[in-house]
């Protein structure tokens, strides 16, 4: 049994490349990120909500009003994670999108843990954890800095979204904790993953009701060309959420991290390597490669 769920938290880490590598594309035919947000997560929460449907009789919704705010706001949290995805994918390539974002979730996961934010319980942080740290930092280094090009100079340089690539990965990190405190709580993470969507989806459709531009993009939806797998991002993004939630019981949430992270970067070395669904090929060199084998290490130190 815990080898299935190990193998199911990889599929899923190589999964979370590819559902970015899609959302971007579909950005490109519907022309707005957050037109393209809101077309994943709109599938995601119809796929979400009827299988909540299904765990509705075990969850305890007694307890709904008691919960603190912040129970309640992952939703926000993770709509603007898979935006900045969506944003950053194009502009700092697969690689980073992934990279940049698991340095965000490891540090706020570690200042949760040692703060006992958003209700979990706080945890002493022993030296070996900030040494795993330094070591992430510094394979993060090995992999994104790089000497700018002419281009990248006219443009000013990709520093900001990198800069928001960390930002995003603390967003995640937050929903995290956020749905783990309402999904403990109320007893069903399914029933907790799918109000982060519905959720996600209603500050979605708050905005683009408010800009003209977004609500021509969204219309769209109905007349662009329909490359099927560009509609396949909510269907993925269902999937790792509720993935997640069934494989953090049984195999804790250390090892289901380090084998997820192990996961992406495979996926994401994959697809700027060899140019897979649509992204534009690029090299690795032998001194990012091992940035990316000194993360993993130090995530499996950290966790």
């Amino acid at each position: 049994m815990v080898g299935l769920f190990i193998f199911l938290t990889l599929l899923i880490g190589i999964a979370m490349p590819v559902q970015t590598a899609v959302n971007s594309s579909l950005e490109k035919t519907l022309g707005s990120p957050l037109s393209a947000s809101f077309a994943a997560f709109s599938i995601g929460t119809l796929i979400c909500t009827l299988i909540a449907l299904l765990d509705l009789g075990n969850a305890d919704l007694s307890v709904a009003g008691n919960l603190p705010w912040y129970a309640w706001t992952g939703g926000i949290c993770g709509v603007t994670g898979i935006t900045l995805y969506i944003v950053l994918f194009p502009r700092i390539g697969s690689v980073q999108t992934i990279l940049l974002p698991i340095l965000g979730q490891i540090a706020t996961g570690m200042l949760i843990d040692l703060f006992g934010w958003f209700g979990m319980s706080a945890k002493p942080l022993p030296l070996s954890r900030v040494l795993g740290f330094l070591l992430v930092v510094a394979g993060v280094c090995m992999v994104v800095i790089k000497k700018s090009d002419g281009k990248d100079a006219a443009r000013g340089g990709k520093l900001p979204f990198q800069a928001l690539g960390i930002f995003a990965g603390v967003m995640i990190a937050a929903q995290s904790a956020m749905n783990g405190t309402l999904g403990a709580s109320i007893h069903s993470p399914a029933v907790a993953s799918a109000f982060s969507f519905i959720s996600s989806t209603i500050v979605l459709i708050i905005i683009v009701s408010l800009s003209k531009r977004e609500r021509e993009c969204v219309r769209r939806i109905r007349t662009a060309p329909k490359i099927w797998w560009q509609w396949t991002g909510g269907v993925i993004g269902s999937g790792v959420v509720l993935g997640f939630a069934a494989s953090a019981p049984v195999l804790g949430v250390g090892l289901m991290t380090i084998i997820s992270i192990l996961g992406q970067l495979a996926s994401s070395v994959a697809i700027e390597r060899f140019g897979l669904i649509g992204v534009r090929k690029t090299g690795i060199s032998p001194i990012q490669y091992a940035g990316l084998a000194a993360v993993l290490a130090g995530s499996t130190i950290i966790y």
